[in-house]
C-alpha cells in the first residue's frame, strides 16, 4: 500500500474528528493574520478529505486547490460545499500527494493535515509540496486533536492486535519528529506554534468503542475480522475496568498544533 485512502472511513469521518470550533475558529484567524489572502491568495491541500479544516479558510478568502486519493471524501465535500452558505473558492481534485500535476511555485500556501502517516513514500509527497510552493510562501503542518478518540483505547487495540500477530503501524511516518527531520536537513526555517488552542474532550466509553469497532480509524483498517474482534473484546475489558464502565466519560487533553515551514534555500530534491 502505497498510500491509505480513508473511503472505507468516510461516512463517519467527520463526526470522529471533531475539534473545539473556537479553537479551530482562532488557529485560522492566526493564519489569517500571518498570511492575508490578499498576498496569499493560492493555497493547495493535499489531503483535502471532507474539507474540515478547507471550509474555514476559504470562507477567510483563500482560492483553495484541494487533492484526495478518496473518492468519497472529495464526494462529501463536494455536498457541503453545495450546501455552504456562501460560494467558496475550493477546486478538487482526485490524486496522490507524491504526483501533483501543477507547475513549480505555482501556489503561495500549503496545509497538511496529519498527512505524511498516510503515504510510504512520504519524503517524495514532501518534495512535491515544497517544488509547487512559492520560495516565499508557507507550508502549514496542523496537528486538530484526538477527536472521538480515547488513547487508552487506542494503545490497548494494537497491543492486542500484536499479541495475534498482526502488529499495526502506520502507512508513512511515525511521528512528525521525522518530518521536521527531513524539512531541516533541506533547510527549510520551521516555527513551531503550540498551547494556544487547547481544550478538553469528553468521551463516552461506549462511543469511543462503538467507532472502534466500525473501523472508523487508520489503524483499525487493516486487521483481519477475527483479530479486531479479539482486540475489541480487550478494549471494552479494559475501558470497564479502568474508564469505570463502558458508560463513564473520559477526559482528553487536546489542542490545535501547528508548524508554519518556510522553504529557503532548500537542498537539491532527494529521491523518496
Amino acid at each position: 500500500m502505497e498510500s491509505l485512502s480513508f473511503d472505507s472511513m468516510a461516512k463517519l469521518y467527520d463526526e470522529t474528528r471533531t475539534v473545539d470550533e473556537d479553537c479551530l475558529e482562532a488557529a485560522v484567524d492566526f493564519l489569517v493574520e500571518r498570511f492575508p489572502p490578499p498576498e496569499f491568495p493560492r493555497l493547495i491541500y493535499p489531503g483535502i478529505g471532507t474539507g474540515r479544516i478547507a471550509l474555514p479558510l476559504a470562507a477567510r478568502g483563500y482560492a483553495i486547490t484541494g487533492v484526495d486519493i478518496s473518492a468519497r471524501m472529495l464526494d462529501l465535500l463536494r455536498s457541503r460545499l453545495s450546501a455552504a452558505a456562501q460560494p467558496l473558492q475550493i477546486t478538487t481534485l482526485e490524486g496522490d500527494a507524491t504526483e501533483l500535476p501543477f507547475d513549480s511555485g505555482t501556489f503561495d500556501l500549503a496545509v497538511a493535515v496529519h498527512l505524511f502517516y498516510f503515504i510510504r513514500n512520504w519524503r517524495k509527497a514532501l518534495d512535491e509540496i515544497l517544488r509547487v510552493l512559492k520560495r516565499e510562501g508557507c507550508l502549514i503542518l496542523m496537528h486538530t486533536g484526538q477527536g472521538a478518540e480515547i488513547p487508552l483505547a487506542n494503545a490497548v487495540y494494537k497491543e492486542s492486535c500484536a499479541a495475534q500477530g498482526h502488529s499495526i503501524s502506520n502507512v508513512g511516518v511515525d511521528s512528525t519528529r521525522e518530518v521536521v527531520t527531513y524539512l531541516g536537513d533541506l533547510g527549510c526555517a520551521i516555527e513551531e506554534i503550540k498551547g494556544r488552542w487547547e481544550w478538553t474532550n469528553r468521551v463516552v466509553a461506549h462511543t469511543a468503542v462503538a467507532y472502534m469497532r466500525a473501523r472508523a480509524y487508520s489503524f483499525t483498517s487493516s486487521a483481519p475480522e477475527e483479530v479486531h474482534a479479539v482486540a475489541m473484546s480487550a478494549v471494552e475489558a479494559e475501558l470497564g475496568k479502568r474508564a469505570g464502565g463502558l458508560g463513564a466519560t473520559v477526559e482528553v487533553p487536546s489542542e490545535i498544533r501547528l508548524l508554519l515551514v518556510r522553504p529557503g534555500r532548500l537542498m537539491p530534491r532527494r529521491d523518496g
